[in-house]
């Protein structure tokens, strides 16, 4: 039971994290689109359209500490679900370089617990 009502709060804690910029998408006609959305369990998926080179993404948490990095090979199209379950909780931001023009896109994981009261009835 305990883990039932941790497993709701931790999703409803990244729903509401989440929420800030699900499906947020920006776009210059010059520019690479890129979109970050939430889809479940603390999963992110990221699309990048016409990548450049020497282009990368970073996770960076609130001290600027790098959580996670990669290059990213020249494409028409990248695509990439990241895990962010292991993550404590905390605030963070996606950082893509995508040639010269850089994007952070923030986001905050939380924890929430729901404390219950049950009636035992003999």
């Amino acid at each position: 039971m305990k883990k039932l009502i941790l497993s709701v709060a931790v999703l409803v804690g990244v729903s509401t994290a989440s929420f800030s910029f699900s499906a947020d998408k920006v776009s210059n006609k010059a520019a690479a689109a890129i979109e970050l959305v939430s889809s479940s369990d603390l999963k992110f998926k990221l699309t990048l359209d016409n990548v450049k080179e020497r282009s990368s993404v970073v996770i960076k948490d609130n001290d600027g500490g790098v959580v996670y990095s990669t290059s990213i090979p020249q494409t028409e199209k990248y695509t990439k679900i990241f895990d962010l379950s292991n993550l404590l909780d905390g605030n963070y931001s996606f950082i893509v370089s995508n040639g010269g023009e850089v994007t952070s896109k923030p986001f905050a994981i939380s924890t929430e617990t729901k404390r219950q009261v049950t009636a035992v009835v003999k």
